[in-house]
């Protein structure tokens, strides 16, 4: 019988120990990578919201793994907060994060709480907002809030307190204290006048007195 020769397979040494070193060298390289921190933050758009306290909302204080930690983890986090409406999140290279926060627009104070333009009511925080006070029929407030939301910004920022103070023939009526000392007499249907509030203050000669808009447009000096 013929005999049986065993075949021999040789081991090429050198190249499966740099077969086993890439293999090492590209695992520490990768978790390296994986692992390397958020080098800086940048936040933009918010006013009401400090940076840091975006920052500690989001939970990345300490600079976490750039790559472990997910933009829809962050924007979950950051949009628990019921001021912040919307937010979007862009890398950019050197491990740089950059967060554009889109709050909701205070529009003033109502019974030691925060009113926000979407009705919701929060926590009071440092911000210039009038005071909405005698505000005690729901579905009068409700009309008013939604008239309120609708003017400018501008105008807005010029009151520094609401009173909604009927009157035996106008249940939508409220008086208004602007920041310049004037006082505003104005119902819901007319609110949108309060944009013109600008034109009309240089016709008064700097005077002072009560602006009544809710019945006409004549103005009564103090």
């Amino acid at each position: 019988m013929p005999k049986k020769y065993k075949k021999k397979v040789k081991i090429r040494l050198i190249p499966f120990l740099v077969f086993i070193f890439l293999c090492v060298f590209c695992y520490f390289c990768g978790k390296y990578i994986i692992d390397t921190k958020i080098k800086n933050i940048f936040i933009y758009n918010n006013k009401l919201i400090s940076d840091q306290e975006i920052i500690d909302m989001a939970l990345i204080n300490d600079y976490p793994s750039y790559y472990k930690t997910f933009n829809t983890t962050i924007k979950k986090r950051l949009l628990a907060n019921p001021i912040i409406k919307n937010v979007k999140i862009k890398r950019k290279i050197f491990n740089v994060l950059e967060i554009y926060i889109e709050e909701h627009i205070p529009l003033f104070i109502k019974d030691n709480k925060l009113v926000l333009d979407n009705k919701k009511e929060v926590d009071l925080i440092k911000c210039k907002v009038p005071i909405l006070k005698n505000m005690n029929d729901n579905s009068i407030y409700s009309s008013f809030i939604t008239e309120y939301i609708k003017l400018k910004d501008s105008t807005k920022s010029n009151i520094s307190e609401i009173i909604y103070m009927p009157s035996e023939y106008d249940k939508t009526r409220f008086l208004i204290y602007m920041d310049d000392g004037n006082h505003v007499y104005i119902n819901i249907d007319k609110l949108d006048k309060l944009d013109y509030y600008s034109e009309i203050y240089p016709t008064l000669d700097n005077k002072k007195g009560t602006l009544y808009l809710d019945s006409g447009n004549h103005f009564e000096v103090f």
